[in-house]
């Protein structure tokens, strides 16, 4: 008979441990009758290991036409983990592809079960539970509390913290605390703000057995206090130095956090979030109610503890510019990077938003913040930086020779790959209107003026020695949008692309020579203007290897087989570079026409203020092309600029837009105005004969805002009496 029980007792027993691997035990009660969804797994699972699809197919088509609860979906599939082997799906989508798309949708449910279930307080606490009981029980619970990770931290805490904790759990809470993982690390930090001396010495232990850096100045901050236990600061002594090295001892918690506000910022792989999911938990140590999270989108985790790291690195040593910086960058990049209405949660609402501290920062910080853009290649933070720097700094400090080491950013600014950030800086400097010159002010107008040719067509550098090649490819790229520059030599297609303001793109045949293919590429990458133009490389047979090798250490060049030259290659390579070109990408043709606008509405306000810290000789020629635009509005932009020039030639070529009868009636009316405002300025200039035009227009029977116009125009030309008297005969006769 006691042969009889201990049998079934460790029948019971099996039976209880399978049960609690399939996540059951102390959480709910299995389904009254037959589990038709258990049911239907099973034989999922089976008939794909048994390479029979069709049956496959039904009972996963059963499982999703039952809407289970994911949560309860994650625990059956744990039975992969047991007994089935973790490759079953996995070899299922190899079965079917009608198959495959069901797995997926199945997988997907499990993922956000398996989500749900690691973060629920009660599943936490029932393995925290079973940590405490038989050494299975304790297998189970550990298994479970790992892949919980950083959400199994505060109630781990609160029981390490609560005096009433048996010996036997509290012993197993700490062997298991470094088996969480680098997840654990955030919460573990934020956890040292405890007032428990016991609990900190034994976060800093288990930090220090995780090994991650970024717990690094957290401990620091431990050995610096005062008011720490010897065996607390030994503690975080010992962990200090397995986490980040024996050098970290002889640095300050300060330049520790400024060295982790980097980290995040940067991206580095050894801090970012889990990247499975779209969120992320931002961690705080809330006094008596412990440990709690925010939880963030994925895409500004990182700005945000930039910030905070950078925060408390100026907490400690106030005197750290360079943490302000980054503060300031990761901000701006922050709220850039927010998704379409959603906000930063561990903001709060009434907080101003990035602009405000950009602004307030002043210029210095601000020109360091857009020398690390320009550095990292990030476009929407340069250009927010130049925005904030346009409305807050003078002359001098746009232009200032160096700051922390950074030479001129915002000159530095006009030679980026971005036409955007060219323009805008160009822009901003030009508006300053400083009164000396400094180094970089020659780039000033002739960024402008390509902004005021630009059409809103990528432009494309080809050099192509194959004259037949070179005319199949140039028409390619013309039809995939592109302007193209060419040429046999790549040297002379470089050179005339230098003169149009740059390209957007660098197309180069293989078999090109002096400079051949690899010399082309270093060339470009060692001009600033072309450091981060994508190119694409028509690769012929023998070149096709070779090619890729470049490709592999220049992430911006996209190889395209002679072979299959067609304009759907060529059109997958042009959208393939643009994505490559990081922020670089051409400007649409409305925003060419806004600057177009832009950088005519500059040459106006510095011709009109007679500033000579430019040289604007090169403007007059740029704005009389643009008067033949076949956009209105850069046409009209471009007589209101050069209405401010004293150059005869300025005056004669608005006159000559205004009496022409094939131009729009709108543009026709502003060039008049325009003229006026010359010809008030500086004279007449103009030609007999186009004074008789602008005579003849007022006395024609055309349009009357025309004819008003003219008339403006004729009133400042001061007419002799002569002139005055054929008008009047014309317009003051008698109606009959």
């Amino acid at each position: 008979m006691r042969k009889l029980k201990a049998t079934c007792g460790v029948t019971v027993l099996s039976l209880l441990m399978v049960a609690l691997l399939n996540g059951t035990v102390l959480s709910q009660a299995a389904p009254a009758g037959k589990d038709k969804l258990a049911e239907h797994w099973d034989n999922f699972l089976h008939f794909i290991l048994i390479a029979n699809p069709v049956e496959a197919r039904s009972n996963g088509e059963a499982i999703l036409d039952a809407r289970p609860d994911p949560k309860r979906l994650y625990k059956l599939s744990l039975s992969m983990k047991t007994g089935r082997g973790p490759g079953v799906l996995a070899r299922g989508r190899t079965l079917d592809k009608e198959l495959a798309k069901i797995i997926i949708k199945i997988e997907v449910m499990i993922d956000a079960g398996a989500k749900a279930v690691r973060k629920d307080p009660t599943e936490i606490s029932r393995w925290i539970k079973l940590l405490g009981g038989m050494p299975q029980h304790f297998l189970i619970g550990t298994e479970r509390l790992i892949t919980s990770s950083e959400y199994a931290i505060p109630q781990i805490i609160s029981k390490l913290s609560d005096v009433n904790t048996p010996a036997i759990l509290r012993e197993r809470l700490v062997t298991i605390l470094p088996r969480l993982g680098k997840e654990a690390v955030r919460p573990l930090v934020a956890a040292l703000a405890t007032e428990d001396p016991s609990v900190r010495e034994i976060i800093c232990r288990t930090l220090g057995k995780i090994g991650y850096p970024h717990a690094a100045p957290h401990l620091k901050v431990i050995i610096e206090q005062k008011d720490q236990m010897d065996s607390t600061r030994n503690a975080a002594r010992v962990a200090l130095s397995a986490c980040a090295g024996k050098d970290s001892l002889n640095k300050s918690a300060a330049e520790l956090f400024y060295q982790l506000s980097l980290k995040y910022y940067n991206r580095n792989e050894s801090v970012n979030p889990d990247s499975r999911y779209d969120t992320a938990n931002v961690w705080f140590w809330r006094g008596r109610s412990g440990l709690t999270y925010k939880i963030v989108p994925r895409v500004i985790f990182n700005d945000i503890y930039a910030m905070r790291s950078a925060r408390m690195a100026l907490a400690l040593n106030p005197g750290l510019e360079s943490a302000v910086t980054i503060w300031i960058a990761a901000d701006i990049r922050k709220e850039i990077n927010l998704p379409k209405g959603a906000a930063d949660p561990t903001r709060s609402v009434d907080e101003p938003g990035a602009k405000f501290a950009a602004l307030a920062s002043g210029a210095k910080y601000l020109q360091c913040v857009l020398a690390k853009a320009l550095a990292d290649g990030d476009v929407r933070v340069a250009l927010a930086v130049i925005e904030s720097l346009a409305r807050t700094a003078g002359a001098k400090n746009l232009v200032v020779s160096s700051v922390e080491g950074h030479d001129q950013p915002l000159v530095k600014a006009m030679s980026y790959p971005s036409r955007r950030v060219r323009y805008t800086a160009a822009e901003v400097l030009a508006l300053a209107r400083p009164t000396e010159r400094f180094s970089g002010w020659h780039l000033v107008a002739p960024v402008l003026t390509e902004a005021l040719r630009g059409t809103g067509k990528p432009a494309a550098i080809f050099a192509d020695p194959k004259q037949g090649r070179r005319n199949i490819v140039k028409d390619l790229l013309r039809g995939g949008g592109c302007s193209v520059i060419d040429d046999a030599a790549f040297g002379k297609a470089l050179q005339s692309a230098r003169a149009e303001g740059g390209a957007d793109l660098v197309v180069l045949a293989s078999n090109i020579t002096a400079p051949n293919m690899v010399q082309a590429i270093t060339l470009l990458r060692a001009e600033a203007v072309f450091s981060r133009t994508p190119v694409i490389i028509i690769a012929g047979p023998n070149d096709v290897a070779g090619a890729r090798i470049l490709a592999k250490k220049d992430q911006l060049i996209v190889v395209v087989p002679d072979s299959s030259l067609d304009a759907a290659s060529i059109n997958a390579a042009i959208k393939a570079a643009s994505a490559k070109a990081s922020g670089a990408a051409p400007l649409s043709e409305d925003e060419a026409v806004e600057w177009s606008i832009r950088a005519a509405g500059c040459f106006r306000l510095l011709a009109m203020t007679q500033n000579l810290t430019y040289d604007l000789t090169g403007a007059v020629k740029s704005l009389i092309a643009a008067l033949g635009d076949k956009r209105n509005s850069v046409r009209i932009a471009a007589a209101e600029a050069l209405a401010q020039f004293p150059a005869a030639r300025a005056q004669r070529a608005v006159a000559r837009l205004a009496v022409d009868a094939e131009a729009d009636e709108k543009v026709r009316v502003a060039a008049y105005a325009a003229l006026s405002e010359s010809v008030r300025r500086f004279g007449n200039q103009l030609e007999k004969k186009q004074f008789m035009a602008i005579v003849d227009d007022v006395m024609s029977k055309g349009s009357l805002k025309i004819r008003d116009a003219a008339a403006q125009a004729l009133g400042a030309l001061a007419l002799k009496s002569e002139n005055i008297q054929k008008i009047i005969q014309t317009l003051g006769r008698d109606k009959v």
